[in-house]
C-alpha cells in the first residue's frame, strides 16, 4: 500500500515562506489528518522559531590571522559551497522523452535526501517527492507501473505553473513490492483522467516524461 506524506523539501519551503499559498493549504490540510506529517511540520516550525530568536552580539577581541590560516579558511569555504550547492542540471545518464515538460523527483531515505536519477535505486519505506519543469501552465499527473503489474496514480491531475523543478507538496512512501517500477509524468494542455490515460500512448495535446525506480530489499 502506498501512503502519501508531506515531503521534507516541501516542509522546508513552507517554513521559508517560499511555497505557493494553494500548496501550503494542501500541506496543512493533510497534516491535520496525518499524525506523522503534523509532527514533522510542528518540529520544523519549532526549529524555525528557535533560530529566529534575537541573538545578542558579543564583542570579540581582535586577533591577527596568519596568511596560511586565511588560505585554509578560503579553501574550506569553497568546499562547503560545492557541497551545499545542489546541481540543477540533468545528470549525464539521463535520457528524456521528447517534449518541453520534465518530471523530476527527490528521494528521502531515513534522514538523507538526494536528487533522483533516471534509474534510481530505492528501498521500501523511502519517500519520493515529485517536481515538474515546464515552460507553460499544464495539467500534470504521475502514474506508476510496478514490477507486479499494478498501476497506481501517485499524483492526480492538477495544474502546475511554469518554472524549473517546482516541487509538489506531498510525497509517497514506497511499499514492499520489489523490482523495477516505471513512473510516468503526463503533461496535458487540458484536464484528463489519469485512471484511463495510457502512459505509453498519451492522447493528443499531451507529452510524457518518465524515470525508473529500482526497488531493492533493505
Amino acid at each position: 500500500m502506498i501512503r502519501t506524506h508531506v515531503s521534507e523539501l516541501a516542509i522546508d519551503r513552507l517554513v521559508a515562506g517560499e511555497m505557493d499559498p494553494f500548496d501550503a493549504a494542501v500541506m496543512r490540510e493533510h497534516a491535520a489528518e496525518c499524525a506523522r506529517c503534523e509532527a514533522a511540520l510542528t518540529d520544523a516550525l519549532e526549529v524555525q522559531r528557535t533560530f529566529s530568536a534575537p541573538l545578542i552580539a558579543v564583542p570579540l577581541p581582535r586577533r591577527r590571522i596568519a596568511a596560511p590560516v586565511i588560505a585554509a579558511m578560503t579553501a574550506l569555504a569553497a568546499v562547503v559551497a560545492v557541497v551545499v550547492a545542489w546541481p540543477r542540471g540533468d545528470s549525464p545518464d539521463e535520457v528524456r522523452t521528447k517534449g518541453s515538460a520534465i518530471v523530476g523527483f527527490f528521494v528521502a531515505h531515513r534522514d538523507q535526501v538526494r536528487r533522483g536519477a533516471v534509474h534510481e535505486t530505492v528501498m521500501p519505506g523511502d519517500r519520493v517527492s515529485f517536481t515538474t519543469s515546464t515552460t507553460m501552465p499544464v495539467w500534470f499527473a504521475a502514474i506508476g507501473d510496478d514490477a507486479a503489474g499494478v498501476r497506481s496514480v501517485y499524483v492526480t491531475p492538477r495544474m502546475v505553473d511554469p518554472g524549473r523543478e517546482r516541487e509538489l507538496p506531498l510525497a509517497i512512501e514506497l511499499d514492499d513490492t520489489l523490482g523495477d517500477e516505471t513512473v510516468t509524468g503526463v503533461f496535458c494542455q487540458t484536464p484528463f483522467d489519469a485512471r484511463s490515460v495510457d502512459p505509453t500512448a498519451p492522447p493528443p495535446g499531451c507529452t510524457v516524461d518518465r524515470f525508473t525506480l529500482v526497488k531493492v530489499p533493505r
